[in-house]
């Protein structure tokens, strides 16, 4: 049985506390009937961890619709710098890879890195759960992942889970879980004196 639920809610509850700005777009979830109309619109099959995060928060809001200071970072970008996709923007994404059975075979996109600026390139899972890097820039259907910590979805949350809440795991061996406005911003930022801090100072991978 995956563990995908108590992952994704122990990384929602983080948010709550310690980064109100994140985790404040966060979308209400879909329903069953958003679901089917979905999988009939792309004719497969939405995997189950998937329906799982969707139903419980439909992705992130599009940050560049919202009121922000120049030097402030996009707080959706929260799952390792990655936006959560809604519902109908999964559709849009699958759908811009030219033929999408082609292109995409059993792999959904789910992840992206930029929200509102094709092409995309993101995470896509399959049906068992199996992560995968996709460009649409490159032109290159989805691979999976090898990185221990991105082997699927559950593993990744879990992994992300860990990071933020103890500081350790897979994800500190590269990058620093941070809070910059409020905001889970990955860092380290860039340039001197940014008013970033790392959420675990003394388990900083970049220290």
């Amino acid at each position: 049985m995956s563990d995908i639920l108590p992952a994704w809610t122990a990384v929602t509850d983080w948010l709550a506390v310690y980064a109100p700005a994140s985790h404040a777009t966060l979308r209400p979830g879909v329903t069953p009937a958003d679901i089917r109309s979905t999988e009939s619109e792309l004719g497969v099959s939405l995997p189950a961890d998937l329906i799982t995060l969707l139903t419980t928060h439909d992705g992130t809001v599009d940050a560049s619709t919202l009121d922000r200071d120049s030097d402030e970072y996009d707080p959706g970008l929260f799952l390792a710098q990655y936006h959560l996709l809604p519902l109908d923007r999964i559709a849009a994404v699958r759908d811009s890879g030219g033929s999408s059975e082609q292109f995409w075979g059993p792999w959904v996109p789910f992840a992206v890195a930029d929200y509102s600026l094709p092409p995309w390139d993101g995470l896509a899972v399959d049906a068992t759960g199996r992560l995968a890097a996709f460009s649409l820039a490159d032109g290159e259907p989805p691979t999976p992942h090898a990185s221990p910590a991105h082997g699927t979805l559950s593993e990744f949350l879990n992994a992300l889970a860990e990071a933020l809440t103890r500081g350790t795991g897979p994800l500190m061996d590269r990058t620093t879980p941070g809070l910059h406005r409020s905001a889970l911003v990955w860092g380290p930022l860039p340039g001197d004196g940014a008013p970033w801090t790392p959420v675990h100072p003394q388990r900083d991978s970049t220290a």
